[in-house]
């Protein structure tokens, strides 16, 4: 797995992340949810609290609201990577989650939901998100490949297309 945090300014959060076939730990936020979108491959996101587990294939999103505890992974097949865009507006916080092992059990085997119409929440940050969007085409990030540049400036486009101008209704409820 590798990370790249690329911009945290003014309550907007973007990084990239390349997945093998390593996932993410499971965690949750207080302050923010996680705005997902898949650029390459495909990405399943587990929630224990409910467990769902949900995919999504390039071009589409899915939005986890806080405080649920979840985690990403590759589901492509063994060897091909996945890469998926986050961004989070709010206050950055992150929580890891204890017998991560024992979380994951529950998901073995279990058959994960398509998401083809995913819905994220931006509150009222589709101007700034436009913003990102447009510098990022302008001036590369130097942590990021080309490809990756492109990837972003297409995610944040495309939340800015798709994202509902509110709070997400289940952000800070208890699963």
């Amino acid at each position: 797995m590798e990370m790249k945090e690329f911009h945290y300014q003014d309550g907007v959060r973007v990084s990239v992340f390349n997945l093998d076939h390593k996932s993410i730990p499971y965690h949750f936020h207080n302050q923010v949810s996680d705005m997902v979108y898949c650029a390459k491959g495909q990405i399943s996101i587990e929630l224990p609290d409910t467990g769902e587990v949900f995919t999504i294939h390039p071009g589409q999103i899915f939005q986890v609201p806080n405080p649920s505890k979840h985690r990403f992974v590759n589901s492509a097949p063994v060897g091909t990577p996945a890469r998926y865009v986050l961004l989070q507006l709010g206050t950055f916080d992150i929580h890891f989650i204890p017998a991560a092992k024992e979380v994951a059990a529950k998901f073995a085997g279990r058959a994960p939901t398509h998401v083809s119409d995913g819905v994220v929440y931006i509150e009222n940050r589709k101007d700034d998100i436009i913003e990102l969007a447009d510098r990022f085409e302008r001036d590369k990030p130097e942590v990021l490949t080309s490809e990756e540049r492109d990837d972003v400036v297409k995610a944040l486009r495309f939340l800015s297309s798709q994202g509902v101008p509110q709070v997400h209704p289940r952000a800070g409820a208890t699963p």
